[in-house]
């Protein structure tokens, strides 16, 4: 569901940079892509012959013999006659013999002329069709019509280096939340498909290589509006090269990376990213999470799912009776998550797809190995000869994905689906992101009263996140309720309709001076500039939108009386109206005083985690 409520920008700088000594000016300009230069280069030949042609009739008709005329006068044409002539001639107008009739010799080397002359067009436009079908040309004319686009865009907006299935997925994310992007890819065929990938907003697209600071400035790393750049390629390398360009020639600017080994995203790290992005890395703290807390780990995947997946049961395969693992992979994949078995306890044989497997006393099997032909395989035959055994398969094309979800395993591990959440999370809602990792670090069994509130107020469908700031562009009824009295946060999440019932909305965080609250009382009065991180669904965020905007709303969501919205009503009593709202009967130290007289119907219990490290 599309998310068009937008706060502010995100360019800010995130850590110092330490790293620029100099400031150097992004370039922007690509050798040999001027296209003015390849037509001019081209078509240079045709075009002398062009003007050689008509330079060479004009002169010579000028000096035919014309027909004496009636006034005795010779009748040849002067140079502007002649080229007047050869002008409507030329474009194939035709208006006859002017400024009089014609004499044979003018009328043989007018029928000279055209002739030659229609040798030359022909040449001429050869030239022209091969010269738009020229790849060089193309390229170039692109490029400039590319960065003319960016050069002119009014909104922020991403540059997505790398548009595979990951780069696709976080480009449609951002298009459905009405966020602007611009691809870079190093082929022309994933570029090509954005014009048939039905996106609501034009996404330009450039075809080059990331590696290259010039194509980064193309793609617009030294406009204003760039608001972070994600490097999503498939080779780790060109990942590091792009985090160290932004880095230094745009320092500050929010840049999210994907790795898949630890010494890059170590390497990394030195350029201060706002994200590293390690699948293996990740998938083995999830891992751990489902195998030692099940509640943790099903509400962190609930979150981070999209919009409407329902909330799953816990899997009870992952009692697991032995602490012994298989893991069949290779490559980093391997190395990652045995490394992550190991340091939770668990005894792991880490073995080669091709290698023979001993499955004695085996708890779980993680079929990991870089063919999905080879893990399916793999799984199909623990299932027959195995079926106690846990398996985990990990899949890698998303073509064969619907392949293993009708097999079901007891886990599955796809990297670009992880990688898309991540990228997602901590560009649209990276204040999201740290409440997650601070669940990460919560028992199982708050984790499952949260989730059974969470359930109790949002329903079982996985919520979107938003972020709220009380300020007077975005909250201007708040704004100015606060100008006069208290206000509660339970009064942005009580329903319009019903004052005794809740919207489809939780606070999960508050920040207020910098200080992060997780899962705040609802009950905590709000102050200006206070923002909110909270979770819900569209209809509950559409509720909220009332509270924020409409003060008989909000005078009814705080106190639970009604007061008279007709515009008639108001008209005739809006000084009364005025004066209501600013001299509200109510006790300034709580928006429930005359309110409490109305008991709430069956009051959704408010969660709260354990204190933990990041609770400032």
């Amino acid at each position: 569901m599309a998310r068009t409520r937008r706060y502010r920008s995100r360019r800010t700088t995130h850590r110092t940079n330490q790293l620029q000594l100099a400031h150097v000016a992004i370039p922007s300009q690509i050798p040999n892509m001027a296209a003015i230069f390849i037509v001019l280069r081209k078509m240079r030949r045709p075009l002398l012959l062009m003007l050689a042609i008509m330079t060479f009739s004009v002169i010579g008709l000028s000096m035919m013999p014309g027909v004496v005329q009636p006034d005795g006068s010779s009748g040849r044409l002067n140079a502007f006659e002649a080229f007047y002539v050869f002008s409507y001639t030329a474009t194939t107008i035709g208006f006859g013999e002017v400024p009089h009739a014609f004499s044979v010799e003018q009328r043989w080397w007018v029928v000279a002329s055209i002739y030659l002359s229609v040798v030359v067009w022909a040449y001429t436009i050869a030239r022209l069709m091969s010269l738009l079908q020229d790849a060089g040309f193309i390229a170039a004319y692109t490029a400039q019509s590319v960065r003319r686009t960016i050069t002119h865009m009014r909104q922020p907006f991403t540059i997505v280096v790398g548009y595979g299935y990951i780069g696709r997925s976080v480009v449609r994310t951002l298009d459905a939340r009405g966020r602007r992007a611009v691809v870079l890819d190093q082929q022309p065929v994933p570029i090509e498909r954005l014009a048939t990938d039905m996106l609501a907003q034009e996404v330009p697209g450039i075809w080059g290589d990331a590696r290259n600071p010039a194509i980064l400035g193309l793609a617009g790393l030294d406009h204003e509006e760039c608001e972070a750049v994600l490097a999503l390629t498939g080779d780790e390398e060109v990942n590091l090269q792009i985090v160290m360009t932004c880095s230094l020639l745009r320092p500050g600017l929010p840049v999210i990376a994907r790795a898949t080994s630890r010494q890059v995203a170590a390497k990394m790290a030195d350029f201060s990213p706002l994200a590293i992005i390690n699948p293996f890395d990740d998938y083995g703290q999830f891992l751990m999470l489902e195998l030692q807390r099940p509640y943790t780990h099903r509400l962190i995947h609930w979150l981070m799912a999209s919009e409407g997946t329902s909330l799953g049961p816990i899997s009870p395969r992952f009692q697991l009776q032995s602490k012994k693992w298989l893991v069949v992979a290779d490559g980093h994949f391997g190395d990652e998550v045995t490394q992550d078995l190991i340091q939770a306890g668990y005894t792991v044989t880490l073995d080669l797809p091709d290698a023979e497997h001993d499955f004695t006393h085996v708890a779980a099997v993680i079929a990991g190995a870089e063919s999905d032909t080879a893990n399916m395989a793999l799984a199909a035959h623990l299932r027959h000869a195995h079926p106690d055994i846990v398996i985990v398969v990990r899949q890698q094309s998303h073509a064969q994905l619907p392949l293993v979800e009708a097999f079901c395993p007891d886990s599955i591990f796809f990297p670009p689906q992880l990688v898309t959440q991540r990228a997602v999370a901590n560009l649209t809602t990276p204040r999201l992101w740290e409440f997650i990792r601070e669940l990460m670090t919560t028992d199982d069994e708050s984790a499952r009263r949260l989730t059974e509130s969470m359930v109790a107020r949002l329903g079982n469908g996985s919520p979107s996140p938003m972020r709220l700031w009380i300020s007077e562009t975005h909250a201007p009824t708040v704004v100015r309720w606060l100008t006069h009295h208290r206000l509660t946060l339970r009064a942005l999440f009580r329903s319009p309709q019903d004052w005794t019932q809740s919207i489809a909305a939780y606070p999960v965080l508050l920040i207020r001076d910098g200080v992060t609250i997780t899962l705040p009382d609802e009950g905590i009065e709000l102050e200006l500039d206070d923002e909110i991180v909270m979770v819900g669904t569209s209809d509950g965020f559409a509720e909220q939108d009332e509270c924020l905007n409409d003060d008989s709303t909000l005078y009814y969501t705080a106190t639970g009386h009604d007061i008279p919205t007709s515009g008639l009503w108001r008209r005739i009593t809006g000084r009364l109206w005025k004066d209501a709202f600013e001299h509200l009967p109510i006790d300034p130290a709580s928006s429930q005083t005359q309110a409490s007289s109305q008991p709430e119907a069956s009051p959704q219990p408010q969660a709260s985690l354990p204190p933990s490290s990041s609770n400032r």
